[in-house]
């Protein structure tokens, strides 16, 4: 399996490497901006089984660069990757189902659930836009627990 972690933070990086190497026997690459992750993807055709992204990415954020890279996709008929969206507040979870992540951990992310996140979305089928699918119910079941 191979995944991207991006994180500005060198801290966050280390823990989800870590974790995915160690738990789910990943092979694991690291990107620090959302522009070297674009080049990546876009310009030079890197593809992944899985994205896990820190939600707070500057200038935009990482919300924003998922959903470009998912209508990128769509937009040239190929399926987006399944991702996981790393976020710091509660109030992140309805950015994460509009940019169509996957799945949505809160920081500090447990490294088990990480790893078991993961490998439950490799392979996973992307659903188009205005179909959510899992995410969108991950989103509800964590707002009706905050209320």
């Amino acid at each position: 399996m191979r995944v991207l972690v991006v994180s500005e933070d060198p801290k966050e990086r280390l823990r989800a490497v870590s974790a995915l190497e160690l738990q789910a026997a990943a092979d694991v690459e690291e990107a620090a901006t959302a522009e070297e992750v674009r080049r990546r993807i876009l310009r030079e055709g890197a593809t992944f089984d899985v994205l896990v992204v820190d939600g707070d990415l500057q200038p935009r954020g990482g919300f924003a660069m998922l959903y470009d890279l998912r209508s990128h996709a769509e937009l040239v008929g190929i399926d987006p990757t399944p991702s996981l969206v790393m976020a710091a507040r509660e109030q992140d979870l309805w950015l994460a189902n509009w940019a169509g992540a996957n799945a949505c951990l809160l920081k500090p992310v447990d490294p088990f659930e990480l790893a078991r996140q993961v490998q439950a979305l490799e392979g996973t089928q992307v659903p188009p836009y205005g179909d959510h699918g899992a995410a969108a119910k991950q989103v509800g079941a964590a707002l009706r627990e905050i209320r």
